[in-house]
């Protein structure tokens, strides 16, 4: 499961020593849930991983969509079993998992009718590459680097978990509405269990893919 922030940094943002190990566990687990929830809402798995024997379709596009991403490096290609070379890593297509190729992905096509329409390619593409990011607790992880977690979606983990935490800290969790008169308190199921804010959303939504136009 990935981890978009590292411990150590977020016991110093909450000013827990790193001595003080009573609430690691707890703080790992919130760290988790955080970073599902971020990842949920962008839709894909943020962490370094490869690939092996992707399959695609024929498309007689320039570009195809992979399934994760952003696109770090590619092994191997191969259309109908017969190797391909001519394709390229551009980084705004990267970016997107979208892998780049002048002559097109061009192939076998199914088709229908006397006239013999085309209406899709056949699955004959297959794709192993290596895609996402370095996290901050990865080996390789620099801060900054273009293959590592952009810092902003790391602090954006950590304040997450300080919410959720600072919630949990005041006997918050869970609230829904406070009055003072009479003191009235009322707690939903959902309603202070951080989910995401609306400022994280805002961060977020330039992570979101939509796919090959």
């Amino acid at each position: 499961m990935s981890m978009l922030c590292n411990l150590s940094d977020l016991k110093t943002l909450l000013g827990i020593s790193q001595d003080d190990t009573s609430q690691d566990d707890k703080l790992t687990l919130m760290i988790k849930s955080a970073s599902a929830k971020i990842e949920g809402y962008i839709g894909y798995s943020l962490a370094r991983a490869d690939y092996v024997d992707e399959l695609h379709s024929v498309n007689d596009r320039q570009l195809i969509q992979l399934n994760h991403y952003p696109l770090q490096s590619v092994q191997n290609v191969t259309a109908n079993g017969v190797e391909i070379t001519d394709y390229k890593i551009i980084p705004e297509y990267a970016r997107w998992g979208r892998l780049y190729r002048g002559n097109g992905w061009s192939g076998g096509v199914y088709t229908r009718g006397f006239t013999h329409d085309v209406v899709a390619g056949m699955w004959e593409i297959v794709v192993s590459y290596t895609a996402g990011y370095y996290l901050p607790n990865d080996e390789n992880y620099v801060e900054g680097a273009e293959d590592s977690l952009p810092y902003e979606l790391v602090v954006l983990c950590m304040d997450l978990v300080k919410l959720a935490y600072n919630f949990e800290q005041l006997g918050a969790t869970g609230l829904k509405s406070h009055s003072e008169g009479h003191i009235t308190d009322s707690y939903g199921d959902d309603s202070c269990s951080v989910g995401l804010t609306e400022s994280a959303k805002l961060i977020l939504g330039k992570y979101i893919c939509y796919g090959v136009a």
